[in-house]
């Protein structure tokens, strides 16, 4: 036998086909304002003509960072929110 079906040659084919359709699918679903460097459908055309350099592409180079929140942001986002459980004034008497 070959030795096509082997864990030691099966796991790498693997990760490159799932790194591959996590990028191409990353993509595809990544809003236009944050694709860096080359506009979205040549990124498309990259990653499906050459899926490994492409993919490795898209991931560190891709697409821009999502802005993180501060806690200071999350905390007054959190204040702002109405509290969900009803409070009657009545003390439930």
């Amino acid at each position: 036998m070959l030795g096509l079906l082997e864990p030691l040659t099966v796991a790498p084919m693997v990760l490159v086909a799932v790194l591959c359709l996590w990028a191409l699918l990353d993509c595809a679903r990544t809003p236009g304002e944050r694709v860096r460097y080359v506009p979205k459908p040549l990124w498309l055309l990259f990653l499906l003509s050459a899926p490994v350099a492409g993919g490795l592409a898209w991931v560190y180079l891709g697409k821009h960072p999502e802005p993180r929140e501060s806690p200071e942001t999350r905390r007054r986002a959190r204040l702002a929110e109405p509290d969900p459980s009803p409070r009657s004034g009545s003390g439930g008497m």
